[in-house]
């Protein structure tokens, strides 16, 4: 504790921290209070699905060319463009009650999301130094995750209590405030693109990189599904208030799994790790098929969130270890990319299936899916990826602490 402290001490690290908070807590609302909002104006669990789905997947495909322009111009100039689009689109949302228009406008907020963490990254290696950037990147971990927690539970409590235009409207004004306040920064305006190293077709031609995107493909689908399946179930079952508290705890736990192993000091090789991880997540989500929103989900919820966060840490210690060398923000956004355009057909999947067919199926389908993952994992790709069953060295763990971020926004 005592190490994070001096670290607010050093100039620029406060305002850094207070400044991306809004805007973070915003993109922890959106899929939320899109959901609501949608719900509430045409009744349909599936349109609603298909709103949070589309913007995912808008967002995710777009993700590796936000990183570009930053790359090109600096932050200012992106963000001075992403921002207020946002923002503007996400009060338009609230307006609009066609089927055609809510796909549209959800489309266009995911192609037009503000490149917050990736803004905020680079920040930390001009304010501390390199001897503070892993508990740097640790803190900054934290307090992004904190709002994947928040930021749900916030919207559910708006929507429910006032509406879900009402949300949006909060959700706008959250990021209005936090991307002024990050394009306003002097670290911010001044920074400067380092040179460009590596390139996608080397990255995306790498076989090892290959075989991890397969399987992000199907982690993506099966997270998707998870994802709409609990505000969907609740929703169904006249309690949607169920939603902010179960997500929260697949969140919450989440983080804690995820800051345990990343302050492990054991030897366990990124790869056994990953296999491990991921064999124990798939156990704990073989029950969800027979849970309801309540208490017997949120304990499945628990342990499956703690078991990702197991496996969060080691699937980017292994991405670490095989990408391509100069290809450390173009490995993370391109992954990204992959995983969040499959999340976003799981979403609209399982928004369909909840409403349609039966929630118990779409749980199901959560289930399989990771099965699928961890068979491929053991079966497959263990084999194929040789340089990740050794030990990381310090930089290589530095930097895993990194893309512990959302590389989308």
């Amino acid at each position: 504790m005592r190490t994070y402290l001096e670290l607010f001490e050093i100039p620029g690290v406060k305002r850094l921290v207070v400044s991306a908070l809004p805007g973070r807590l915003a993109y922890g609302m959106i899929a939320l209070a899109t959901f609501f909002f949608v719900q509430d104006k045409t009744g349909s669990i599936t349109l609603a699905g298909i709103a949070t789905g589309v913007e995912t997947i808008t967002s995710s495909l777009t993700a590796g060319f936000r990183g570009n322009l930053i790359d090109k111009w600096g932050q200012t100039r992106p963000l001075s463009i992403f921002v207020p689009s946002w923002v503007a689109l996400v009060i338009v949302l609230s307006s609009v009650s066609t089927p055609t228009a809510i796909v549209v406008v959800s489309g266009l907020i995911g192609l037009m999301s503000p490149p917050v963490n990736l803004s905020t990254r680079p920040l930390w290696r001009v304010l501390v130094g390199p001897e503070n950037l892993r508990t740097a990147y640790a803190l900054d971990t934290t307090i992004s995750s904190s709002t994947i927690v928040a930021g749900p539970v916030l919207a559910t409590a708006i929507s429910i209590q006032y509406s879900g235009s009402a949300a949006l409207w909060v959700t706008a004004t959250l990021m209005a405030i936090g991307g002024i306040a990050i394009i306003q920064m002097p670290a911010s305006r001044n920074w400067k693109p380092e040179p460009q190293q590596g390139n996608s077709m080397l990255l995306l031609r790498n076989k090892q990189f290959q075989i991890l995107a397969v399987e992000g493909m199907v982690f993506g689908l099966a997270w998707g599904l998870l994802e709409i399946s609990i505000p969907s179930f609740s929703t169904l079952q006249g309690t949607p208030g169920l939603s902010a508290p179960l997500l929260a705890t697949l969140a919450g736990t989440s983080i804690i799994g995820g800051l345990l192993i990343g302050s492990r000091k054991s030897v366990t090789t990124p790869l056994q790790g990953f296999k491990w991880a991921s064999l124990g997540a798939s156990v704990a989500a073989l029950p969800l098929v027979f849970t309801k929103p309540g208490w017997s989900m949120a304990l499945v919820l628990g342990l499956l969130g703690l078991g990702m966060g197991f496996a969060q840490v080691f699937h980017w210690e292994v991405l670490e270890a095989v990408r391509p060398q100069g290809t450390a923000t173009s490995a993370q956004a391109w992954l990204w990319a992959v995983e969040g355009s499959m999340l976003a057909v799981g979403t609209a999947l399982g928004g369909y299936l909840v409403e349609n067919v039966s929630p118990q199926i779409a749980l199901l389908g959560v289930s399989i899916g990771l099965v699928l993952s961890t068979i491929y994992i053991w079966g497959y790709a263990a084999s194929r990826l040789p340089q990740a069953d050794k030990p990381l060295s310090e930089s290589q763990k530095i930097e895993v602490l990194a893309d512990l971020e959302s590389p989308a926004e």
